[in-house]
């Protein structure tokens, strides 16, 4: 695992990230979620949970030891750096399902410490299995926008501190769990801000 991805670990750990989920989201909110894939959960109590490796190490390991596929762990999480303004770390899974359907991706996007937005894509033909699965876990979307010709419907979820938006494309299905917080997180980021640390 590399020395930065190994810092994340840690910071998870901390006091700070607890009150920050506090201060956040109050002791009584409780944002979407899907399984044990939460928003607003730290990196480490996901890492742990999901069993993320460093993608990198993963595939420096694979071709020393010539192993057909990367060991990605139980869940098949890699996770790696990002560069750019909408997170810090992002890990991805190809092994994921969802309401027994197979996913392309569930992709995560940590920034701050916590998962403040996280998709699923799977296959169109997958649309109706996913929304049924939503459906099970949230209740009635609160917000229905109409198909285009030949298209799918724009499903909304909306709670005090996160959402939740599902639409259908050509040939996949794309859900996206956001906390309110992430778009402020994105452009603390991209103005150069750092991470919030606690006073």
């Amino acid at each position: 695992m590399s020395d930065e991805t190994s810092k994340l670990f840690r910071r998870g750990h901390s006091a700070c990230a607890a009150a920050l989920l506090l201060v956040c989201f109050g002791a009584t909110a409780e944002p979407y979620r899907y399984d044990d894939i939460r928003l607003g959960a730290s990196f480490a109590r996901l890492a742990q949970e999901l069993d993320f490796r460093d993608i990198h190490a993963a595939i420096a390991a694979r071709q020393q030891s010539q192993d057909i596929k990367p060991d990605l762990g139980r869940r098949g999480y890699g996770c790696a750096r990002r560069e750019d303004a909408y997170a810090d770390v992002t890990c991805v899974s190809h092994d994921e399902r969802v309401g027994g359907a197979e996913t392309r991706e569930i992709r995560l996007h940590f920034l701050d410490g916590l998962l403040q937005q996280f998709s699923i894509t799977a296959e169109i033909r997958q649309f109706d299995v996913v929304m049924q699965a939503l459906r099970e876990r949230h209740g009635a979307p609160q917000q229905t926008e109409a198909a285009p010709a030949g298209g799918y419907s724009t499903f909304v979820w909306r709670g005090a501190d996160s959402s939740i938006t599902t639409y259908g494309g050509k040939d996949l299905v794309f859900v996206s769990f956001e906390l309110a917080s992430y778009a402020a997180a994105v452009k603390r980021k991209s103005a150069g801000a750092r991470p919030q640390e606690c006073r």
